[in-house]
């Protein structure tokens, strides 16, 4: 099984360029890369600022085909161009075009750094963009760093737990809702049919969060505590450093799921950080009980003897 600390790419290809995108996805993961192939062609009208934004998190590159197939897509023509230049919102990922059998380049990305992608060069081209990771990740480190060092206060959505909660653990801060990822906002369908007035959102964490964490996130929504009258719409799901909220409107957040999550936000804390003690005074009992049982070996031992 491959570790997931291993590094991520994420491959966007029109549908006629199916095999060749597999075949790519095939020589990454040989070379111990971690690879999440968007099996949905994305067609005319699709965002890829939207089904990329809080699908993967900490890619390392994202890898788009361009052919003579997806010229005439959206993401091809705009959005692969508001990406590349940095329009994305994600941090650590880089953006790579490779242009399938030397189709021609749109005008936007002209300038931009491209691999040469064809039936005979898979290998050579994973070979470039497994190589290429380490040097990514060590230059996205710094300038991240640099950027958070010097970010200043900003405009944006934060969503804590209730003033004077308990929900603090001993060694981390109550995870809290930073911002909405407007760049992932999903657009409704508005076709007449049931639901298609509603669309989901995204929102970053001020940390990625623990699998348990997570879990419990999902349950407490799912199923809140029967003690308050928290009003929810639409299915949460979390996904690394983010939250998404998916069958619900902008309204609906500010109306009524502001408050919504920060009693979810505080009970989850809270029950976690009571978990993650209890686990402590646990793992510090078996080890007493460990050093207790060593000590007693060590003195029986000396006593007894053999001759």
């Amino acid at each position: 099984m491959m570790s997931e600390t291993a590094p991520s790419a994420l491959i966007s290809y029109s549908h006629a360029d199916k095999d060749l995108a597999r075949s790519l996805a095939a020589a990454l993961q040989e070379r111990g890369v971690r690879v999440w192939i968007d099996e949905g062609e994305l067609k005319v009208g699709d965002s890829i600022i939207e089904r990329i934004a809080t699908a993967i998190v900490e890619i390392d590159f994202f890898l788009a085909l361009v052919s003579e197939a997806s010229r005439g897509s959206n993401w091809c023509r705009k959005e692969l161009a508001l990406a590349v230049t940095g329009e994305l919102g994600r941090e650590g990922m880089k953006v790579l075009p490779l242009r399938v059998d030397s189709a021609p380049m749109p005008e936007s990305l002209l300038d931009v750094y491209y691999l040469e992608l064809n039936a005979d060069n898979v290998a050579e081209v994973a070979d470039k963009v497994t190589a290429a990771i380490p040097k990514h990740q060590k230059e996205q480190r710094e300038r991240v760093a640099k950027r958070r060092a010097t970010r200043g206060p900003a405009s944006r959505l934060v969503v804590a737990p209730k003033a004077g909660s308990s929900s603090a653990s001993v060694d981390e801060e109550p995870i809290r809702i930073v911002r909405i990822v407007e760049e992932g906002i999903g657009r409704p369908r508005n076709d007449g049919t049931r639901g298609s007035a509603l669309y989901r959102i995204p929102l970053r964490l001020s940390r990625r969060p623990s699998p348990v964490w997570a879990r419990h996130f999902v349950e407490t929504w799912n199923h809140p505590p029967r003690f308050t009258t928290m009003h929810r719409s639409g299915i949460a799901s979390v996904s690394g450093d983010t939250i998404v909220l998916d069958g619900t409107t902008i309204e609906e957040l500010e109306r009524y799921h502001v408050e919504t999550l920060r009693h979810v936000l505080d009970k989850v804390n809270r029950d976690v950080a009571e978990h993650g003690a209890k686990e402590r005074a646990r793992a510090e009992r078996e080890e007493q009980q460990r050093r207790e049982h060593e000590e007693n070996v060590r003195q029986v031992a000396s006593r007894l003897k053999f001759d």
